[in-house]
């Protein structure tokens, strides 16, 4: 297997802002689907609140990955502000300060039923990394034409690794199969970061998970795992990152992108590659995301234009975190000024081209 890469666009940007949008700070962890003839794009959103909810945007119905004429929701009644998918949950709750990481699902139920679900990871601290309280991983599910917040996680911690994060899940063949992220707390800016791949299965999605299986271990600290057909007649692809350079520390695990191959989409590390291929290098690529890439989603190209070509979305890091020196350069550029951060996210979107 072998890549070549042909280009990286930036998306979205916080330092940018959003065309006017005012409820979202800052946006990330892009989950990029197709619904019917459209695609669309469910990402985590830092409103204005300090808490974090599920924002979408979409491309022109019919339009290909390709396009990057990508616009996000707004709110029917107040077009300034981008639309969530559903309310926050209630103060006490175990996601009452937000949803992280939006992964959508379309899947059967064991009754035969189709379901819609977006699967998230739920934080119950006020801090986003050094957390004082676990994450764990819930779930909301589409009735009609609203999302509705299943009550309680479906995954949780052990005492050893109480927090579980980073959901990516495929129903496939019948199973909805999850691979995630388990540590003992959410790296800030002590401590090393010390992460570890999961992969379950279940016939709902909801209970009864398989025992875990470790696909990555702590001392190879891969942070994400995505999986997506592979554009053979057979098989799949992972990518996999690290968990990003928030703080610009030294040392610091490399950032980039790297993929895999696998004949099953499961967790059984024998069934992936022996050596992940780094595809991207964050420290070969522009300021926007020098400082490390997270949450990948990859798809191939529909047509027989780009069938080859694997487009691949993420988050990317800023290298720069100082905001007088951002301020300074959006006033040079006639730009408005971004919103006091410690870190500026940007999305991305990386297209390569596979050699066969």
């Amino acid at each position: 297997m072998k890549f070549i890469m042909k280009k990286v666009i930036k998306i979205f940007d916080q330092v940018d802002k959003y065309n006017g949008i005012t409820n979202v700070l800052g946006m990330g962890d892009p989950h990029v689907v197709k619904l019917d003839n459209q695609w669309w794009m469910f990402f985590g959103g830092f409103q204005t609140n300090f808490k974090n909810n599920i924002f979408t945007a979409t491309l022109p119905i019919g339009e290909p990955l390709s396009n990057n004429n990508w616009t996000i929701t707004r709110n029917e009644q107040h077009s300034h502000k981008a639309k969530a998918l559903t309310n926050n949950s209630p103060k006490g709750e175990w996601d009452s300060f937000g949803y992280h990481t939006p992964c959508y699902v379309k899947g059967i139920e064991p009754n035969g039923a189709f379901v819609e679900r977006v699967y998230y990871a739920g934080r119950g601290s006020n801090k986003v990394v050094d957390n004082n309280a676990p994450y764990a991983i819930g779930f909301l599910e589409k009735k009609g034409s609203e999302w509705f917040r299943h009550p309680l996680p479906v995954i949780t911690g052990t005492e050893e690794l109480p927090n579980v994060l980073e959901p990516n899940v495929r129903f496939i063949e019948g199973m909805w199969r999850m691979w995630y992220v388990t540590t003992k707390q959410e790296t800030g800016k002590n401590g090393f970061p010390q992460y570890r791949i999961l992969y379950s299965e279940s016939k709902d999605g909801l209970s009864n998970w398989s025992k875990p299986q470790a696909v990555f271990i702590e001392n190879e600290n891969f942070y994400n795992a995505s999986v997506h057909p592979s554009n053979n007649a057979h098989g799949f692809e992972m990518v996999v990152c690290r968990s990003t350079n928030l703080y610009g520390r030294t040392p610091f695990p490399k950032q980039g992108l790297w993929i895999l191959e696998g004949k099953e989409a499961n967790g059984d590390r024998i069934n992936w590659s022996e050596s992940p291929r780094l595809i991207l290098d964050s420290d070969k690529g522009p300021e926007w995301y020098r400082n490390g890439v997270a949450s990948p989603i990859g798809h191939y190209g529909e047509s027989e234009y780009d069938q080859d070509t694997l487009y691949l979305f993420f988050t990317g890091l800023h290298k720069q975190r100082n905001w007088l020196r951002i301020a300074l350069y959006c006033l040079k550029h006639k730009k408005s000024l971004p919103f006091p951060s410690p870190f500026y996210f940007s999305v991305g979107k990386l297209e390569l081209k596979k050699v066969r």
